[in-house]
This record gives C-alpha cells, sequence and structure tokens, in this order.
C-alpha cells in the first residue's frame, strides 16, 4: 500500500527548539531509541517501532507534539494496538540528509548530540 506523505513540503526546513528545551528533548529521543523494537525505511521516511507500554506511548505521542511545533516540516502519525505503538516519521525530499541521520541514530549507539544537524 502506498503511503500519502504527511510532511508539510512548504515549511522551511528549521528547528525552533529553544536551548533550554534541548535537554528534555534529548532524554525524550534517549528513551525512545532505547525502548526501540525496530526502525523500518518508508518511500517519505521512516516508522519507529515500540512495545505497547505507558510510559513508552506517551514518550512518542508526547515526541511527536513536541517536534511537530519545532520543526514544522515533519510530519507524524502514532499508531498503537494491544502490542505495539508505531511512529511514522516522514519528511520531504529536501529533508532526505536529515532522514538518514536519524536513521544512523536510532540504529547505532552514539549519543544524540553527536549526530550532526539533528540538534
Amino acid at each position: 500500500m502506498r503511503l500519502i506523505p504527511i510532511y508539510d513540503e512548504t515549511a522551511p526546513i528549521a528547528c525552533t527548539l529553544t536551548d533550554a528545551e534541548k535537554p528534555e528533548r534529548i532524554a525524550q529521543v534517549e528513551r525512545m531509541r532505547a525502548n526501540l523494537g525496530r526502525l523500518e525505511r518508508t518511500e517519505h521516511g521512516i516508522r519507529l517501532h515500540f512495545p505497547r507500554r505507558d510510559d513508552v506511548e506517551a514518550d512518542v505521542r508526547q515526541f511527536a507534539v513536541d517536534e511537530q511545533r519545532c520543526c514544522q516540516f515533519w510530519g507524524f502519525e502514532v499508531h498503537s494496538d494491544a502490542h505495539s505503538v508505531a511512529l511514522r516519521w516522514d519528511g520531504p525530499p529536501a529533508a532526505a540528509e536529515l532522514i538518514d541521520r536519524i536513521v544512523d541514530y536510532f540504529e547505532g549507539d552514539a549519543p544524540l548530540t553527536e549526530i550532526s544537524g539533528l540538534l
């Protein structure tokens, strides 16, 4: 099934996250990586799969809201069922390099602060 893109190609590829917000966002993304079950590449980005736990789902849902607010070009969609939570994370073609870096981060073990261009 072909997915319809959910990103905003008209929004600038820019992040408005403040320095004060960075420590909590880093901690949030680190928790997401620690709980990640699997990652799959999609036509427009990635899909992250997590175990279905209240704390994990809360982090994923809050991340989607917070990240959409500071990086309006991304598109997010969260789905859950009895066993898992999935985060669809789409980006416009101009963000392809960022998506590659996100994949590198989630598949690696380097701290988020060491992945160029993500914060």
